[in-house]
């Protein structure tokens, strides 16, 4: 049948049939009429028309065309929309809608030598914290051994903080011969993919870009195909931005800001896309819960098996392995940090891990029911090292076994040599040590039969007392080859300068002794009667600065656990110059860096009637040996 257009002319009809362009015109109406009337209902497709889009963004400094020095990229995982090259007409062949969140930070704007010399600061102050944490772990394990805990976990993180190092330097040098070079560019590159569902199988595919307006970005897979499982939508000509209702009708709200921020984890939002899907016995599968999505991942004989991804009783997304349908490991993110480990089954750290916090806080070692429990260690880029045990998230110290490799030692008073009104002698030649003290439990491997190594004895005490075995003393150890220091017992009521004069014009202090020592045990009342912390510390700074000025030697200070905790702090100065002594009576080795500390004050020694305080020094033969001889060579 024939179309024809009517007119009358001069009172005639004529009838002229269409011509072929004319029928094109009619079908592009039609067309268009039907395109119009399926955009109005465009919300029904959108559940089959999303996807998600990596975008990867990578810096390289170029030289003479070739790649100096490419960065980790910058990796952003927001929404996308399979859509129409023309909005009138099917057209997808695999072209994809979907927005940038971030702000691009325009680099061809930017002055090259700028952009380096604020990486190259950026640098040094991460350089900064690593040499830090190098210090940390370098100190520890000096002061141990390979037999003790932990020393192979703070070998193995000493490793990776030295890769680090490596890594940054020789970074900062390719940095600074780019400054240098006027034939350097820096160069951005952003790398495309799309992660969809085929079937059971999570599929990722290389998009190269076709343009970009803004923050809308068009992107088309390298096959230039959709999956067929997926439907296209046509965006209006005039629309300036890819439509957020999609996103929210997908995702949600919250699924929607999360995807801007690139904080959603791929393989849970993906499998949002299509919840119709049920769980299988095998493959792929999905399980949920009364709250929504609770199982993303493989599964055998109706159990998870393999790697998958659970929310567990608190939300948190867990991306991790499972055997038998039971979680044993896993990654996790929530406000707290990030951790990577053993779990149990239902999610919970459990057995040995990482947590880095948000304030970049390192934990790496046991963990019971989410709470740090057991050995580990904390450190992070400016704050000192914890390594020993922890008990329900608290660390309590570090917990030694005790051997003959250790270097022990004693310090005595009168009191070694007084009972009453008894007097005893000390049979220099015949001490050994042979109980470490009662007050708390140690773990003691081998034979409690230990030489004395070193020996610290008292000399004054205010302003007038002296030590009346003092000199007999230091002249048997010396005799005996003992390595031998004095110590002055502080006084809060006394003048600083009154009581350094007392021990300087009584204690011997040779070549190859031990560094003078002053004992601090004030009560905090005494404390309090001399007019508080500032007033304590500033007498004890003015003792052993004149010390330190008239002997050449850096004194030592004697504290208790105790002190350290509630009257340290005051005085950081002097944490920072002076090597510390510690008292602490517990199963826990005191945790500040130390040059010996107090393990009990009820030890016994064959040679000595009583009770003895028994010391321990930090380090091993190697070590007391270097100490030894650095004593002899500062005098």
């Amino acid at each position: 049948m024939c179309i024809f257009a009517v007119m009358k002319l001069d009172g005639l009809t004529y009838g002229r049939r269409l011509r072929p362009w004319g029928y094109l015109l009619v079908a592009l109406a039609f067309w268009s009429l039907i395109i119009l009337i399926a955009c109005l209902f465009v919300g029904r497709r959108k559940e089959k028309c999303a996807a998600l889009v990596e975008i990867a963004s990578i810096y390289e400094i170029r030289m003479d065309g070739k790649t100096l020095l490419s960065f980790a990229p910058d990796t952003l995982v927001t929404p996308g929309v399979w859509v129409n090259r023309w909005w009138l007409f099917p057209s997808c062949r695999g072209n994809l809608a979907t927005y940038e969140a971030r702000k691009d930070e325009g680099i061809s704007n930017k002055n090259m030598v700028g952009w380096l010399q604020e990486r190259l600061e950026r640098n040094d102050s991460t350089l900064q914290g690593l040499l830090h944490i190098q210090e940390e772990t370098r100190y520890f394990l000096r002061k141990h051994t390979v037999r003790e805990e932990g020393y192979e976990l703070v070998a193995k993180h000493a490793e990776r903080v030295q890769q680090k190092i490596d890594s940054i330097q020789e970074m900062n040098l390719y940095l600074e011969e780019a400054m240098q070079n006027k034939h350097a560019e820096l160069v951005q590159k952003r790398d495309f993919c799309v992660i969809y569902r085929q079937g059971d199988k999570l599929m990722r595919e290389p998009c190269r870009l076709v343009n970009q307006s803004g923050n809308q970005i068009r992107l088309q897979t390298e096959r230039k195909k959709k999956p067929a499982e997926t439907k296209a939508i046509s965006l209006w000509p005039w629309t300036k931005h890819i439509d957020e209702r999609i996103y929210l009708t997908q995702y949600g709200m919250e699924g929607y800001e999360a995807c801007k921020q690139g904080n959603v984890t791929n393989r849970i939002t993906v499998e949002r896309v299509n919840e119709n899907l049920l769980p299988k016995s095998d493959g792929f599968s999905l399980i949920y819960d009364e709250i929504g999505l609770f199982y993303a991942g493989y599964m055998k004989n109706g159990k998870r098996e393999g790697e998958g991804e659970m929310r567990d009783s608190m939300g948190r997304i867990i991306r991790g392995l499972f055997s038998n349908d039971t979680l044993y490991y896993g990654t996790r993110t929530d406000s707290l940090g990030h951790y990577w480990g053993d779990m149990d089954k239902q999610g919970k750290a459990n057995g040995h891990g990482v947590h880095l916090s948000a304030e970049n806080l390192l934990y790496e070692g046991k963990w019971s029911n989410d709470q740090r429990d057991g050995f580990g260690i904390s450190i992070s880029p400016n704050s000192r090292m914890l390594a020993g045990e922890w008990l329900q998230d608290t660390f309590k110290g570090e917990r030694l076994v005790y051997t003959s490799e250790r270097i022990y030692g004693i310090d005595i008073s009168r009191y070694q040599h007084e009972k009453g009104r008894k007097k005893f002698a000390i049979n220099w030649g015949n001490l050994r040590i042979k109980h470490l003290g009662t007050l708390s439990k140690k773990r003691v491997e081998g034979e409690m039969d230990y030489p004395v190594s070193f020996v610290y004895i008292k000399a004054t005490e205010g302003q007038s007392l002296v030590n009346q075995y003092y000199d007999a003393d230091y002249s048997q150890a010396r005799k005996h080859g003992i390595p031998v220091g004095s110590y002055h017992f502080f006084s809060t009521h006394i003048p600083a300068d009154v009581q350094a004069d007392l021990f300087l014009s009584n204690a011997h202090i040779q070549d190859g002794d031990f560094p003078p020592v002053l004992d601090v045990e004030p009560s905090d009342a005494k404390i309090e009667r001399m007019g508080g912390a500032e007033a304590m510390w500033a007498s004890i700074r003015a003792w052993l600065n004149i010390v330190e000025r008239r002997t050449g030697r850096l004194p030592v200070l004697y504290i208790n656990q105790r002190f350290v905790n509630k009257y340290l702090p005051y005085a950081p100065d002097v944490e920072e110059k002076y090597p510390v002594w510690i008292a602490r009576y517990g199963k826990y080795k005191p945790d500040v860096k130390l040059v010996y500390w107090q393990l009990s004050p009820d030890g016994r020694v064959n040679g000595i009637q009583g009770k003895v305080d028994i010391n321990v020094f930090n380090g091993y033969r190697e070590e007391f040996n270097e100490f030894k001889e650095s004593l002899r060579s500062k005098r």
